[in-house]
């Protein structure tokens, strides 16, 4: 694997060895801590699911645009790719004209 260069970033690519050296507190305390946050979610989930909800949407939901006819769908299309070229154009003429 590529070290990546300390301009771009840290020196580490995120990879982790396994290593058989590792205390064997540490990992009891990791299973723990995570046993302990996995009660804590649960918790937290409960409080959630207790709390009540409101009958009312918060919204009224929106309909999308949609066009009656194809043909209203061309010309938003045309208006749309003119206004682009028309941008560019006069960029252009601009930069000619020399402005």
């Amino acid at each position: 694997m590529l070290r990546t260069p300390s301009i771009l970033g840290p020196l580490n690519s995120g990879f982790v060895p396994f290593s058989r050296a590792a205390p064997v507190d540490a990992l009891a305390d990791d299973a723990i801590a995570a046993e302990a946050a996995i009660a804590e979610a649960a918790e937290v989930v409960a409080r959630a699911a207790a709390t009540p909800v409101s009958e009312a949407p918060l919204a009224e939901p929106v309909a999308p645009w949609m066009p009656s006819s194809s043909a209203s769908i061309r010309l938003v299309e045309c208006v749309v790719v003119a206004a682009i070229c028309g941008y560019f154009a006069w960029g252009l003429l601009r930069t000619l004209a020399g402005g």
